[in-house]
């Protein structure tokens, strides 16, 4: 299985088609978290609950072009969260108004997933940085290395993939469940004490605390 560790997001859909909402979640849920919305009211209470990476917001929602409404609490609240608005206004005056609203791209409808999956991936590397010092530890995302005072830390496979999972979004908190679907071919089947496993043997060679354990919720790489 082909990792995309600084690709790995947690994105909301607002969309009011219900058949090309579940397609998008369905699409997209295999690498990532995905929260879903039919009307912009549902989505302001999710923005309002949750951080998200990204927003795929329809413009159009209910027959009311009234879509673009959230970006500006969206972007006060999250200021990092990448915006694509999907819609059948496709001109040039509904792309400028679009973007000039906050968003960070747009995208006319009908369109071909690969291209979006494309636009989301390029949205994230701007948020994304290649290198990320922790004290004395630095992780390479880049080129998938980390390092203490220049020393090479040596992972396992396993080991490997769920570090860089972290790491993909520092201070962000993973489930358990995030972290089985992203590393194991076969999620279903991975018990947690076998994550619980792994996260205690990159612990002992890390030489700093950087991993926490938030109860209940999961684990989250933390900046110290």
């Amino acid at each position: 299985m082909q990792m995309h560790y600084n690709m790995c997001m947690r994105i909301l859909i607002i969309e009011d088609d219900l058949k090309l909402r579940v397609m998008l979640k369905d699409a997209l849920e295999a690498f990532h978290t995905i929260d879903t919305a039919g009307s912009l009211n549902e989505g302001i209470e999710l923005v309002e609950s949750y951080g998200y990476d990204a927003l795929l917001l329809d413009r159009n929602l209910s027959g009311v072009d009234e879509g673009m409404k959230i970006i500006p609490r969206l972007k006060k609240l999250q200021p990092s969260c990448a915006v694509i608005i999907t819609s059948a206004y496709g001109g040039v005056e509904e792309r400028i108004a679009g973007l000039s609203a906050g968003a960070d791209d747009y995208i006319e409808k009908p369109y071909d997933l690969r291209e979006l999956k494309m636009r989301l991936d390029a949205l994230m590397r701007r948020y994304t940085p290649d290198v990320i010092m922790m004290g004395e530890m630095q992780i390479d995302i880049k080129n998938e290395t980390v390092s203490v005072q220049g020393d090479m830390i040596v992972l396992s496979k396993k080991e490997h993939d769920l570090f860089f999972f972290l790491a993909s979004r520092p201070d962000k908190i993973f489930s358990r469940d995030d972290i089985a679907n992203a590393i194991y071919e076969d999620p279903s089947s991975t018990i947690s004490n076998t994550i619980d496993a792994v996260i205690k043997n990159i612990r002992k060679k890390l030489p700093i605390d950087a991993i926490e354990t938030v109860k209940g919720r999961g684990y989250a790489l933390k900046n110290v």
